[in-house]
């Protein structure tokens, strides 16, 4: 990344109240709405580089998950698809958007946008699902019970994650998670100094991340019901993308044939186009920003 465009970037950067709850979001650039949502412990600074590369010819708002912003509160509710997709909303009212915007999201991001595209029909123009998740291959639970898992994570799991002990646990442990799951946040992270290590430490983020994940499998199981029930707008363009792995492969890898599989699925209710990025981990923006900013622009046609 380069250095000299990260610190008016983060000038873009505010966190108004949104829905009630204070919400950071990234909004920068002119021109077609690009609007962004990320997955489970995935933060709005691993959108920078494709942000940067987007920003001269769309408006790239990234909006991040609650609670992954340092200082934001944990709040024990899990995630459902119906809050996530009306938060976009929320986003785009609060800046004034009114206009349908293309909508990009990364790994479980990809079945909020989905869910916003098939329960907001007006609002979407068009996704991108950067190797979205796929309920089949990740596993749903059609006998979860949500309110005993949110009980669980209330009265055990996120008062253990808060906990002093874990705390300094995870200040010591969290940069190495944070850039040893995903090396190419290292350049992100030189790029924005300490700033990023520090929320990567922050107690919230892992909590947040946690919470994110209980309420995972109920989330997949609701996608399914939504594309049994709500369909998509008619020939809504989608594209979808796979990533193939860091190391070359002559073949598609089991994961690329699952998202294949779904994207096959979806042509039927809109007008789905595929592309697998090769050499690249499951974070597509960050490992191959140029190809998915490519990507995009091929899709959206700007």
């Amino acid at each position: 990344m380069n250095r000299d465009a990260t610190p008016e970037l983060r000038e873009h950067v505010s966190a108004p109240v949104v829905a009630g709850r204070r919400t950071r979001i990234l909004d920068t650039g002119s021109g077609p709405v690009l609007l962004c949502s990320s997955g489970v412990a995935s933060v709005l600074w691993d959108w920078l580089p494709l942000a940067r590369l987007l920003r001269d010819r769309y408006r790239v708002v990234v909006v991040d998950r609650p609670g992954y912003a340092p200082g934001d509160p944990v709040t024990p509710e899990l995630p459902t698809l119906e809050e996530e997709a009306a938060r976009l909303v929320a986003v785009l009212d609060t800046l004034g958007i009114t206009e349908p915007v293309t909508a990009v999201g990364h790994s479980f991001g990809a079945a909020v946008v989905e869910a916003t595209a098939r329960l907001h029909p007006g609002r979407v123009s068009g996704l991108v699902l950067l190797d979205g998740s796929v309920p089949e291959a990740e596993g749903t639970d059609h006998g979860v019970d949500a309110a005993r898992a949110a009980r669980r994570f209330r009265r055990a799991t996120l008062p253990v994650a808060l906990s002093r002990p874990v705390g300094l646990l995870w200040r010591a442990l969290g940069p190495a998670v944070f850039t040893g799951s995903v090396p190419a946040r290292r350049r992100v992270a030189a790029s924005l100094g300490c700033r990023v290590l520090s929320e990567a430490a922050s107690q919230s983020t892992m909590a947040a991340s946690l919470r994110d994940l209980v309420g995972y499998r109920s989330c997949m199981h609701h996608l399914e019901e939504l594309r049994a029930t709500t369909p998509l707008p008619p020939r809504l363009p989608v594209l979808v993308v796979a990533a193939n792995g860091r190391l070359p492969r002559r073949r598609p890898s089991a994961w690329v044939r699952h998202v294949l599989r779904q994207a096959r699925a979806l042509d039927r209710e809109a007008r789905v186009t595929t592309r697998v990025v090769s050499r690249s981990g499951h974070f597509v923006m960050l490992d191959r920003p140029v190809r998915t900013a490519e990507l995009i622009t091929e899709a959206t046609g700007h």
